[in-house]
């Protein structure tokens, strides 16, 4: 997350993520399902813009090429952003004012955490941009209120997300990485995707743990792509699978490219692959673009 002032306020840049590996470990008796997942966030940013007024809170949302501009509508009641700024004045007993606008660049129903990150934005923004000063200790809880992937967008670089994966524990050391992300043109809801793995309440998955610390370590320590590349698994890909096709498409199309290795990211629908240079995650993009997909999106990790 990267802010700073405007000319007229302040402005911030919200990164997506990616899961460069998620274990679920089972199923909690609340209905919530226990995972272990290495979250690295990523050169793809939604960008939040506060101008400073007495008037109470005003909000707009504009989408980019990479959004779908009809689905951005329908959530745009229910954004996350307002939710942030509202309960984070109602914490700390003011009115929530100002201009905001969220420009959209992060896919929705992706997996790419996009919502999650653009609260976490409004709540540093609307902290310094409203003089509260609060601690990150104060700005945490709030966080996890809102949704299991915004407190790992409070605090910069990659981590290891625990129970629902908002436990978190920072990993030093992460080499960059460039991507490319591919971005079909359907979205997967989270609820359904767990679901979807028909786990009953209680369940618990025999030997599952570990598999992140594990990639989180060769990477760290420099090993070659041929030590951690088994350690790269989502075992959310195959029930997503079972709610969509274009995951099985998206990977027999990554199957024939060059790349180190490729997923789905979260519960998807965004897959991405992992390549060796910037240059040839360049090239793949260029390749995959003209193909029947929503957006596909050269970047790299951010760490």
């Amino acid at each position: 997350m990267f802010v700073e002032r405007s000319q007229n306020g302040w402005v911030v840049h919200a990164p997506a993520k990616i899961n460069l590996a998620l274990e679920v470990l089972g199923r909690q008796p609340d209905g919530f399902h226990q995972v272990e997942t290495l979250l690295v966030p990523v050169r793809l940013f939604d960008t939040l813009t506060y101008t400073p007024s007495p008037e109470p809170l005003r909000f707009s949302v504009e989408p980019s090429a990479t959004v779908d501009a009809a689905l951005l509508q329908e959530n745009q009641d229910h954004n996350l952003v307002v939710r942030a700024l509202r309960d984070l004045a109602n914490h700390a007993g003011v009115q929530p004012t100002g201009n905001w606008r969220l420009t959209k660049r992060i896919p929705m129903e992706a997996g790419l955490g996009g919502g999650s990150s653009d609260a976490a934005a409004a709540l540093v923004l609307s902290n310094q941009a409203w003089g509260l000063n609060l601690p990150l200790e104060q700005l945490g809880p709030i966080a996890a209120n809102l949704g299991t992937d915004v407190p790992f967008f409070l605090t910069p670089g990659p981590a290891i997300g625990t129970n629902r994966g908002e436990q978190l524990q920072s990993v030093p050391n992460m080499p960059r990485s460039p991507l490319v992300i591919v971005q079909p043109p359907e979205g997967l809801a989270t609820p359904a995707v767990f679901n979807a793995l028909g786990f009953e309440r209680g369940a618990k998955v025999a030997g599952a743990g570990g598999r992140c610390s594990r990639l989180a370590g060769l990477m760290g320590a420099g090993c070659s792509a041929a030590a951690w590349r088994p350690y790269v698994r989502n075992c959310l890909q195959a029930a997503a699978t079972k709610l969509s096709a274009w995951m099985e498409r998206i990977a027999r199309v990554m199957d024939e490219m060059p790349v180190v290795a490729h997923q789905m990211t979260g519960s998807g629908s965004a897959y991405f692959g992992v390549c060796r240079t910037w240059r040839e995650a360049r090239r793949l993009a260029q390749a995959l673009r003209g193909g029947p997909w929503q957006s596909v999106i050269a970047t790299s990790t951010c760490v």
